[in-house]
C-alpha cells in the first residue's frame, strides 16, 4: 500500500511545482484500514494536469481554490466531487500539503445527496443482491467482497443522514448493529470479516445485508 508521502513524491516528479494542495478522506483518517483500503486523497494543482493512474489511489483532482468553493460550483479535473465528501473533508479530513480547505457545504445538501445515492445506487444494489439469492445454489461459496459491500455501505449513508457525521464501514455495521439487535450478531460478524479474513460468512450474512439495505432505506427514505 502506498503512503501519502510516497504519493506526493511521484506527484511532484511527474507535476513539478503543480501539487498545492493535498487531502486524505476515507479508511486513513476513519481508523479504518484493512489490506485493500485505497488511498483516498483529493489533491489541488496550481494548474490544469493530468495525474498518473496508480494502483490502489483513489483520488479526485480539483484546481487550487476550489475546496473554497460550493460543491455544486466545482466542476473536478479528475474523479467525483460531493456534498459528502466536502463533508468529510471538512470535519475529519487531513491535510498533508497545503492549507486545511473550507469546503462549504449544507446539512440539507449532505442528506440530499445520501438519499439520492440509496435510492439511484444502493436501490438497484439490493435488488440485485436479492434475485441472486434467489437463483443461486444455496451450496455455492458467497461472494465476500461484495456481501460487505453491500452490507456496510448503505449503513454508512443511513449513520449520516441521522447525524450529519462521517463514519467508517466498520463503524457504520456496530451502529446499525446496535440499532437492529435482531440481525446484530450477524452484522458484527461483517465488521469483523472486514478486518479478518478468516471470519466465515455464509447465506445468512447475505441475507441479513440485504435486510440491512432494506430498513435503511425504509428508515430514511419514508
Amino acid at each position: 500500500m502506498i503512503s501519502p508521502g510516497e504519493y506526493l513524491s511521484l506527484l511532484d516528479a511527474r507535476l513539478p511545482g503543480l501539487v498545492a494542495g493535498a487531502h486524505l478522506y476515507g479508511s486513513h483518517v476513519l481508523d479504518d484500514v484493512v489490506f485493500d483500503s485505497d488511498l483516498d486523497v483529493v489533491v489541488e494543482l496550481s494548474a490544469p494536469g493530468e495525474l498518473p493512474v496508480v494502483e490502489g489511489v483513489d483520488v479526485s483532482v480539483v484546481l487550487a481554490g476550489d475546496l473554497s468553493r460550493p460543491v455544486s460550483s466545482v466542476t473536478p479535473l479528475a474523479g467525483e466531487v460531493t456534498p459528502v465528501l466536502w463533508q468529510q473533508l471538512r470535519t475529519v479530513g487531513q491535510t498533508v500539503r497545503g492549507t486545511r480547505p473550507e469546503c462549504p457545504v449544507t446539512a440539507a445538501e449532505v442528506t440530499a445527496y445520501c438519499r439520492s445515492n440509496l435510492l439511484s445506487y444502493w436501490k438497484p444494489q439490493l435488488d440485485r443482491g436479492r434475485a441472486a439469492v434467489r437463483t443461486t445454489d444455496q451450496r455455492i461459496p458467497v461472494f465476500r467482497e461484495a456481501v460487505l459491500w453491500v452490507g456496510l455501505g448503505p449503513a454508512r449513508l443511513w449513520h449520516t443522514i441521522r447525524t450529519g457525521e462521517i463514519v467508517s464501514k466498520s463503524r457504520a455495521g456496530t451502529l446499525a448493529a446496535a440499532h437492529w439487535p435482531d440481525l446484530g450478531p450477524l452484522l458484527l460478524d461483517l465488521v469483523s470479516a472486514r478486518r479478518d479474513g478468516t471470519v466465515p460468512l455464509t447465506r445468512d450474512h447475505v441475507v441479513a445485508a440485504l435486510d440491512l439495505g432494506d430498513r435503511v432505506l425504509a428508515d430514511v427514505t419514508a
